[in-house]
């Protein structure tokens, strides 16, 4: 189980992953607990059901490469290997906090109270991160968490959005063996279950092709799509109003757009 304190102005927020199950945590004005196993009926939390794909570590490397996409995905890993990309393991953290906020800038992701948070020492902290570096640049990364049974994609940021066509194609490369060598990294160390970190609902696939593209990539790696639990509860009064005004101010920001 891996415990992150973050802290927004003067609030104290936890998130657990890797629990089985939420549970109440002290001192702290909300917690939420990611992506558990198991549904409980917990006393003062809220439960959203969530999706995700996970790739079981346990089978021998020839096995999960095999159960890749040949052409969407081994491909490209065996494309980036050719053009020399080189990845660096918990290297350039600062680099990649750059990358990661001009990133989520582009996307229109910019939320005080959920994605888009982690600043430069919490990713130092908890976070194992892999880098794609090209001919001396950086083209981007993904920072992963983990502990002694799991690895979980937390966040990804390249500089795809702001390149030329072909440089994006490169880089969709490079994700995909990070990927990859984050499974080998993880499968060496003892940890059996690689965890994508979140898939959207066929619904809402459905109706998004974005939405749509980022379940195929996430497929495509031929994990196991599974059923997980996400828990909030709040312990603050002032912090559930202050969200509450946030995701007000919010909306009004993107009706107006």
């Amino acid at each position: 189980m891996l415990v992150i304190d973050k802290k927004y102005f003067m609030f104290k927020v936890k998130e657990v992953h890797f629990a089985d199950y939420p549970f109440d945590i002290e001192h702290c004005d909300s917690v939420t607990f990611h992506f558990c196993k198991n549904f409980v009926d917990a006393d003062g939390f809220t439960c959203q059901r969530v999706f995700t794909s996970i790739i079981d570590l346990t089978h021998d490397l020839d096995t999960i490469w095999q159960n890749m996409d040949k052409k969407s995905t081994r491909y490209s890993i065996k494309r980036a290997q050719k053009d020399g990309i080189k990845v660096r393991i918990n290297e350039n953290y600062s680099q990649f906090y750059q990358i990661y906020k001009s990133f989520i800038q582009k996307k229109g992701i910019n939320s005080l109270f959920g994605v888009g948070t982690a600043n430069l020492g919490i990713m130092k902290k908890y976070g194992t991160l892999f880098m794609a570096e090209h001919d001396g640049e950086i083209l981007g990364g993904h920072l992963y968490l983990e502990d002694k049974g799991h690895i979980r994609l937390w966040l990804s940021a390249s500089r795809r959005l702001e390149v030329s066509r072909e440089k994006a194609r490169l880089i969709g490369n490079a994700n995909r063996l990070l990927h990859w060598e984050a499974m080998k990294y993880a499968k060496e160390k003892g940890i059996k279950e690689f965890d994508w970190g979140g898939l959207w609902s066929e619904e809402e696939a459905d109706k998004d092709e974005r939405k749509k593209a980022i379940n195929s990539f996430k497929l495509s790696f031929g994990g196991e799509i599974v059923t997980r639990y996400s828990y909030q509860k709040v312990y603050s009064k002032t912090y559930r109003f202050a969200q509450y005004l946030y995701t007000l101010a919010s909306h009004r920001i993107r009706k107006g757009r």
